[in-house]
């Protein structure tokens, strides 16, 4: 079957079409940081996760609803205007499987892909939380449905939840509306080993800078083997972290930059004074000695006088 440039053009304009209000679903973003945050509690006032009556999804009730369009929705699109349209990864693992992002659990939460659609192809991201289920099937229908969109495939609702919170996804997506309930859901099933974390946590508190790190694929294991669920992997991963940055806290305990040196903005003269570090004047001073020197050298002359060796004088010396 051959297609016209003319052909061409009239389908990728039909992308563009509008959708009905039925095929229009609601997207929750939630906004406070904290409640967010799967690694922190948050302790606002009012804050709390409950049951939403607007997208039906268990979230905190600190959010926001973005107007999207699902999967076999814009699916139908892609089928109406190209039966033959068709996708693949960006990349194979060594299993020939597509390659995907994972995060420090192991788990799947992103995909690169290719998506055609008459003759034309585009690439397209697909991005799930950590511990979603069925993940793999989630990244490929959320990638098809990024790339739809640089197609104009439900651009308008796009453009609209972009301007609403710019820090979004893509409004199509209907990875994020599932998966609050997925992931109570997965929480659910397991039955936390309380005494195998009270272990752990005596193990971490003697933990020295030689062995700390390796207490994160501790954490990992024990969640794939369903010792643990995600909020406590999430807890533990966070007291790792924070058992890590005592002990490589240097001894003076000023603050520091990324390279190590003295944040010097965060501290006191007294305190650089205390800790035998040169104090803001002679910081000062010193750059402008130093300015000095390298800006206006000064000629040497040689000595013409004859050394006699002094104390460092050879038997032989003259």
């Amino acid at each position: 079957m051959t297609t016209t440039e003319a052909e061409r053009l009239d389908g990728l304009r039909m992308l563009r079409a509008p959708f009905r209000e039925d095929q229009i679903g609601k997207l929750p973003r939630v906004y406070c940081k904290d409640c967010s945050n799967p690694k922190k509690h948050c302790t606002e006032p009012g804050h709390r996760k409950e049951r939403c009556g607007g997208c039906n999804a268990y979230v905190s009730n600190q959010h926001r609803h973005i107007d999207y369009v699902g999967h076999a929705d814009a699916t139908e699109r892609l089928l109406e205007v190209d039966p033959l349209w068709s996708w693949e990864p960006f990349a194979l693992g060594e299993d020939g499987l597509p390659a995907v992002d994972t995060d420090e659990f192991g788990n799947p939460v992103g995909m690169w892909i290719r998506l055609t659609v008459c003759g034309m192809t585009r690439p397209g991201y697909g991005s799930v939380p950590s511990n979603q289920h069925d993940a793999v099937k989630v990244l490929i229908g959320d990638a098809i449905r990024n790339a739809a969109m640089r197609f104009g495939v439900a651009l308008d609702l796009w453009k609209k939840g972009e301007r609403e919170d710019p820090a979004s996804e893509s409004p199509i997506a209907d990875a994020g509306r599932r998966a609050a309930p997925a992931r109570q859901a997965a929480n659910a099933r397991i039955i936390v080993d309380s005494q195998w974390v009270e272990v752990f946590e005596k193990r971490l508190a003697e933990a020295t800078k030689d062995n700390v790190t390796s207490f994160r694929q501790d954490v990992v294991n024990a969640m794939r083997g369903d010792r643990i669920d995600s909020v406590t992997a999430n807890r533990l991963m966070a007291a790792i972290e924070d058992k890590q940055t005592a002990l490589h806290a240097p001894a003076d305990g000023l603050p520091r930059n990324q390279d190590g040196t003295i944040a010097r903005s965060k501290v006191t003269d007294e305190q650089l004074a205390a800790v035998g570090t040169m104090t803001g004047p002679q910081k000062r001073e010193h750059n402008k000695l130093v300015k000095d020197v390298t800006s206006n050298p000064q000629p040497v002359e040689r000595s013409t006088e004859k050394d006699n060796g002094g104390p460092w004088a050879t038997d032989g010396a003259a």
